[in-house]
């Protein structure tokens, strides 16, 4: 076990397994929904519309940008080629179906679904707002 110095003091570093790791925020708005499970899915739905704004920023701070990657892999996974029909579940902002609907092309046809009708708008908006040929076989 190492030790941690302080000024002239030294202290035991603790042991620290993967289980006993936690993440502690020091903002007081957070505390209010550490312990609070969110049971049910109409929560989901309200939680998901509330976040969305900030969702895209969000998976760029939590996952340090690694999210880009693993949507990228996860398309190429998929075995999606040119001309298929492809449904993208719990599609949020649309990154993955907009990959997608560069994967397959103008012949193929992505339907995007998500509950959160706001994510369902922001996924719109920049469909219009990036207005590429191969994200008109989008709905």
């Amino acid at each position: 076990m190492g030790c941690y110095r302080l000024g002239s003091t030294s202290i035991p570093s603790p042991k620290v397994t993967m289980a006993s790791l936690q993440l502690s925020l020091p903002f007081s708005s957070a505390s209010r929904f550490r312990h609070r499970p969110v049971l049910c899915a109409n929560e989901r739905q309200v939680l998901f519309n509330r976040i969305a704004p900030v969702y895209d920023n969000l998976n760029d701070l939590l996952s340090l940008g690694q999210h880009r990657i693993w949507k990228r892999m996860s398309v190429s996974w998929s075995g999606a080629k040119s001309g298929d029909n492809v449904l993208d579940v719990c599609c949020g902002s649309g990154d993955l179906t907009f990959l997608l609907s560069e994967k397959i092309g103008p012949d193929g046809k992505v339907r995007g679904l998500d509950f959160s009708k706001e994510q369902l708008s922001i996924a719109s908006s920049r469909q219009e707002l990036l207005r590429k040929a191969c994200y008109k076989n989008i709905e």
